[in-house]
């Protein structure tokens, strides 16, 4: 008895912020057969977190709340950025507050999906202290250690500021403008190509954004936002192999990044690489739960090409019963009810 469906949505990322890519794909094997089939998009949103001497934001609690009564929380990596994945559409509402000093937060800051037609929002966030009113100065920049390094002219770091600005409040064309007159000051600014490559994979010139991710890695070869950049567009580009060993890289430099291994899991997955890739999507699960939810899906439809439908059937329960909002729920409640019978043999 044969049966029909893949649910194949993935969050990207970007510890950098990434376009939502719907992937859908075949798999075969002697007794069963998984046809492709589109799934209405998620929402990723995700960016960067400064404190108030323009140093990334590491290790703070960032939250999301929803107006459907979607609560989230993680914490920033070691360069200050968080992510949340697999969203439904809608309005959030944004904070990041210093874990080590609660007097250090930031302001309230809205994320609206019906304002991108990617999958992906960009939010930046700055803490401040009480006492430092809106635009108010709170000291000299200070470069973060690789941009000090690198000698990176002030008109060029100030050019990058302003491009995160301007990404932040949706202004991408304006962004991207900024983005790349800070490399024409700097060729070697790493960061700067890195997110305007982000920018360029969220309006989906992914031949261009693999250009300003491999232009970055030249300059760093570790650095993770470009490393995970790189791989999303070998995955757009179903260049799975290529795809797992950037993210293979980027797990290695931010072990902690639930997005990175959900995208591991799904590259492993498209090479047959089951058991790799069910490590990876449990891995992504530990991370974060609620931000990897997809991966229930993805190892639901790995147990399925191996036969075991009770188990197939049990996975997908658990993303069905942790979501609120996604329309293909009833959908996924028959192909659970479809496998709960294949596993019974009717």
């Amino acid at each position: 008895m044969s049966f029909r469906r893949l649910h194949q949505a993935i969050g990207a990322a970007s510890g950098f912020a990434l376009a939502s890519a719907l992937l859908c794909a075949a798999h075969t094997d002697a007794r069963a057969q998984v046809q492709r089939t589109e799934l209405v998009r998620h929402f990723t949103v995700g960016g960067q977190v400064w404190l108030p001497d323009d140093r990334p934001a590491a290790r703070v609690r960032v939250r999301l709340m929803g107006r459907a009564g979607i609560n989230r929380e993680t914490v920033t990596n070691d360069n200050g950025r968080y992510e949340f994945t697999d969203l439904p559409g809608g309005v959030y509402t944004l904070s990041a507050q210093s874990l080590s000093d609660a007097t250090l937060a930031s302001a309230p800051t809205d994320a609206d999906t019906s304002r991108t037609a990617t999958g992906q929002l960009t939010v930046n966030l700055s803490l401040r202290a009480p006492s430092a009113a809106p635009g108010a100065r709170t000291g000299p920049p200070v470069v973060s250690v690789a941009e000090l390094e690198q000698r990176v002219p002030a008109e060029a770091r100030k050019a990058f500021k302003r491009g995160l600005k301007l990404k932040k409040d949706g202004h991408a064309d304006e962004a991207l403008a900024s983005f790349t007159r800070a490399v024409e000051l700097h060729p070697e600014y790493f960061q700067a190509l890195a997110e305007r490559g982000q920018l360029r994979a969220s309006r989906r010139e992914l031949a261009e954004a693999e250009k300003d991710f491999g232009r970055a890695l030249e300059v760093n070869a570790h650095y993770e936002a470009a490393l995970r950049g790189a791989g999303y567009c070998k995955l757009e580009a179903r260049e799975f192999a290529r795809a797992a060993e950037f993210f293979e890289r980027a797990a290695a430099v931010e072990p902690l990044n639930a997005g990175t291994h959900l995208l591991l899991g799904v590259a492993n997955f498209e090479l047959g690489r089951r058991e790799e890739a069910r490590k990876s999507l449990r891995r992504a699960l530990e991370i974060d739960p609620k931000g990897a939810v997809r991966a229930h899906v993805h190892l639901a439809n790995l147990l399925a090409l191996e036969h075991k439908y009770e188990e197939a059937a049990d996975e997908l329960r658990l993303y069905i019963d942790a979501v609120i909002l996604d329309p293909e729920l009833d959908e996924m409640r028959k192909v659970e009810a479809r496998w709960r019978a294949l596993a019974k043999g009717k």
